[in-house]
């Protein structure tokens, strides 16, 4: 995929995010791993609704160097970006927001993985991973934890993780990809809530749709 395309879809993830109200002006992150021309990362503190493919920072995939002296700082979130970079089997896009009925739902006590297990059809296409701990945003804490959710099981990395009190990391081989996982667990999300659901699920009362979809999950 060509830097300017690729770019653009970044671009593109974070204003439709800023319009289903998922970030405000200045929240979310975006970054793509394009083969051969380096990591390109969102700049700290600037409108994400009017992000162009010019404002992408290009930094080192695995240090902590810019490539080039930036007009602005990289995302706070830049350590968090390098590691799930780091772990994926090709490049790709890891897009970070604050999708709003996914952070209602962990407020709620709601566990996201086993939510979307209940959806055989999300759980086909998106795979959900534990969630993480509140922790402050920017923090090697928080870098360290979202990775360790990615690629510390034994299982297939997910395409997605919750952050209590905080938002998403979804990855995917370009950012509408990552922005679709989004999209599918926020959707979930906002039905268990209009149902009313509290703290799922309760261990050992997972039903046969659950059973099925999780053997698909990991199949």
């Amino acid at each position: 995929m060509q830097r300017q395309q690729a770019l653009q879809g970044a671009c593109d993830a974070l204003r439709r995010s800023y319009e289903r109200g998922w970030i405000s002006t200045r929240d979310g992150n975006v970054s793509v791993l394009l083969p051969g021309q380096g990591l390109w990362i969102s700049p700290s503190g600037v409108r994400k609704q009017a992000l162009q493919p010019e404002d992408f920072i290009p930094v080192a995939a695995a240090s902590a160097a810019t490539l080039a002296a930036p007009r602005r700082q990289p995302s706070g979130e830049l350590d968090l970006h390098r590691y799930i970079h780091a772990g994926m089997p090709a490049p790709g896009c890891v897009l970070h927001v604050h999708a709003t009925h996914v952070v209602a739902a962990l407020f709620a006590g709601i566990r996201l993985r086993e939510l979307a297990l209940q959806f055989p059809e999300v759980a086909r296409y998106t795979r959900v991973g534990p969630d993480v701990p509140a922790l402050a945003a920017t923090s090697a804490e928080l870098a360290e934890a979202t990775r360790q959710a990615f690629y510390a099981g034994p299982a297939l990395a997910p395409h997605i993780v919750g952050l209590a009190q905080h938002g998403v990391v979804a990855v995917g081989r370009d950012a509408q990809e990552a922005f679709e996982h989004v999209e599918r667990l926020n959707h979930i999300c906002e039905i268990a809530l209009l149902a009313g659901a509290r703290a799922l699920v309760v261990p050992g009362l997972a039903t046969a749709a659950t059973g099925a979809a999780e053997e698909e999950l990991h199949g």
